[in-house]
């Protein structure tokens, strides 16, 4: 059984979300963002659900996705993990209150649960590879409703699927925005056979048309000036 956990956030994934180009950080900032940070976790209740399914015929026990490239990225596959993980409603709160009472902490925490949610994710996609590699097995990259060709209407089938409103108190407005906002739902495949994985370069990510970073001849994973 997998907890959710946090490992130390990356400043440069967090000065990402902020929209930092390169730009001087100077040391007020830094640490603004530090007791940003600070306040975040100490607000959040991380939950995380998941579920080992079978894949047959292209189908999660009977339920079939949008679009080409989650039929691309399962076809090898014999099995999925399907998962949902949230930082829960204390951060939710946290930065709602931080909207009316001082602006600028809000935009940071919001950078800062971000990065906390994904943080979380991507500790929840190790702890599952090391586990299925242990077996023999592999495991592909993680897919999220919005990236690429899966809408993010194809969100309800996830919650259909996991449960998520029960298991871990997230639900789904009806324009399928979840509640609370910090919640991240995903799909990996566990193939016998190793698979490629998606390199963390411009070409791979949702923001490539629009990503201020390239348009500035710069990458997001450079980071702030110190």
């Amino acid at each position: 059984m997998f907890e959710p956990r946090f490992t130390t956030l990356n400043m440069n994934e967090i000065l990402k979300y902020l929209g930092f180009r390169g730009q001087e950080l100077t040391e007020e900032i830094a640490a603004q963002i530090r007791r940003c940070t600070d306040e975040v976790l100490a607000a959040a209740t991380p939950r995380l659900t998941y579920r080992h399914a079978p894949l047959e015929d292209g189908a999660v026990l009977g339920v079939t996705f949008a679009g080409n490239d989650i039929p691309r990225m399962l076809e090898p596959c014999e099995e999925v993990v399907l998962f949902g993980a949230t930082l829960g409603p204390g951060v939710e709160r946290l930065m709602m209150r931080y909207e009316v009472v001082n602006a600028a902490d809000s935009v940071i925490m919001d950078a800062c649960a971000s990065t906390a949610i994904e943080n979380i994710c991507n500790n929840f996609e190790s702890d599952m590879r090391r586990v299925v590699e242990a077996e023999g097995r592999y495991l592909t990259d993680r897919f999220s409703p919005g990236y690429g060709d899966l809408p993010i209407a194809e969100q309800p089938k996830f919650f259909a699927l996991l449960d998520m409103t029960r298991r871990i108190g997230v639900s789904l407005t009806p324009t399928t925005i979840m509640v609370p906002r910090k919640s991240v739902t995903a799909i990996m495949g566990i193939a016998r056979t190793p698979q490629p994985h998606r390199p963390p370069d411009c070409e791979h990510c949702l923001m490539f048309r629009t990503c201020p970073f390239r348009k500035a001849g710069r990458r997001c994973r450079e980071g702030a000036k110190t």
